[in-house]
């Protein structure tokens, strides 16, 4: 009931201070609301374990925190009577061909790769050998993570009729399907729905709720049957079909159970602030010759259906930090999402736009995991900064 009451109120003044839910506050409080409401109805039931309400304090205490950085933002912004909520100036109606161009370049190298993977031998998809093999390392890796941007300009562009389009972004998420990571799906369709949202392009509606429940239900089911159908030579039956609609749960569940089950025992997987801030990490690292750090927690919990290693945002937070680390990452992540926030109105550019709502996809995965220390948090800005460059580029040349 507090964090209700909490959220409720937060929410109010995030409108009054953005004129709009499509926030990136909105999009961290909002889904995990939703999520624990339903992990709270299912816990001690259908074979999973109990819920521990002291976990949802974590939360209590760190939304607050986010929202610090928010209302001063709007607050400065009015102080020198500038708007907080303007729509993307945009002269395009469409993508840009270039970027076009490079999509389908990169769709025909990785479904090459796809190919070349599953002609060696790495035919059992969903496995992790398939999925490191496939473009989980080295300059596949980057070349997929290079189709993310993308995604969501695509997914941002596309009208009905834009059959040319729809057939680009199709294949960029059969892409994303291979590699069996359902984040990286989920994280690029919340991002491109958002920014329509946001923009009026899509308006929200009971029809669109259904739709986006829906779809990740197929995709949840698709990449769940891909094993026994396509990797096993197995067949699908009722027992499968049952099994994927309580992993499916499981799945939804695992941050706000997993968390909740962590602090049961303890928190055994307590470590040092260096994992959050493992991308930066990593890169000094390379730079030094020194061993990559892996932020993916290695403690394993069995909730009941199956096993997690997510804590949810705020969870993953406190596992890696001590109570004065908590306060000031918090402040200082909150921070530079709303940097984006305020330079998106300021300049009311689609790629900065892309950049932001990239950001508030991965803050609304926020009941499952906390996304910022990978490497992708730094990787998609830059690609996308690069994509308006060139961009950019193009019209220069059109207009000579």
């Amino acid at each position: 009931m507090i964090l209700l009451m909490e959220v409720s109120s937060l929410t109010y003044l995030e409108y009054r201070a953005w004129q709009t839910f499509y926030t990136p506050l909105c999009a961290l409080m909002l889904p995990y609301v939703a999520v624990l409401l339903i992990t709270i109805s299912i816990a001690g039931n259908f074979g999973f374990v109990n819920f521990n309400y002291d976990s949802i304090y974590v939360w209590i205490f760190g939304l607050p925190l986010f929202a610090l950085p928010s209302y001063m933002a709007s607050a400065l912004l009015q102080h020198y009577d500038l708007p907080v909520k303007t729509t993307i100036d945009d002269d395009r109606e469409k993508l840009s061909p270039i970027l076009m161009a490079l999509g389908a370049i990169l769709v025909a190298a990785l479904l090459f790769r796809l190919y070349q993977t599953i002609s060696h031998g790495f035919n059992l998809f969903g496995t992790e050998e398939f999925t490191e093999e496939f473009s989980g390392k080295g300059v596949w890796a980057h070349l997929r993570e290079m189709i993310m941007p993308l995604l969501i300009l695509s997914l941002y562009y596309v009208r009905k009729k834009d059959y040319l389009l729809w057939t680009l972004i199709v294949l960029m998420l059969v892409i994303q399907f291979c590699y069996m990571v359902k984040g990286t799906i989920i994280i690029a369709v919340v991002s491109a729905l958002l920014i329509r949202l946001y923009t009026g392009k899509t308006h929200m509606n009971i029809t669109l709720v259904l739709g986006v429940i829906t779809g990740a239900v197929l995709v949840f089911y698709m990449i769940y049957l891909v094993i026994p159908l396509l990797g096993n030579d197995g067949e699908a039956n009722m027992n499968l079909v049952e099994f994927i609609a309580r992993h499916f749960v499981h799945y939804f569940t695992s941050g706000t159970l997993g968390w909740s089950y962590d602090l049961d025992q303890g928190i055994p997987d307590r470590n040092d602030i260096s994992y959050i801030f493992a991308p930066f990490v990593n890169i000094y690292n390379v730079l030094a010759g020194n061993e990559l750090i892996s932020p993916v927690n290695h403690f394993y919990w069995n909730t009941g259906i199956s096993y997690t290693n997510v804590r949810t945002f705020f969870g993953t937070i406190c596992v890696y930090t001590n109570a004065i680390e908590f306060i000031t990452y918090t402040l200082i992540i909150s921070s530079v999402v709303y940097t984006w926030k305020v330079l998106a109105v300021l300049f009311r550019n689609v790629y900065i736009h892309t950049i932001l709502f990239y950001y508030c996809g991965l803050l609304a995965m926020g009941w499952f995991e906390f996304y910022f220390f990978h490497l992708s948090f730094i990787e998609i800005p830059i690609l996308v900064l690069f994509y308006a460059w060139i961009s950019r580029k193009e019209v220069a040349l059109g207009q000579r």
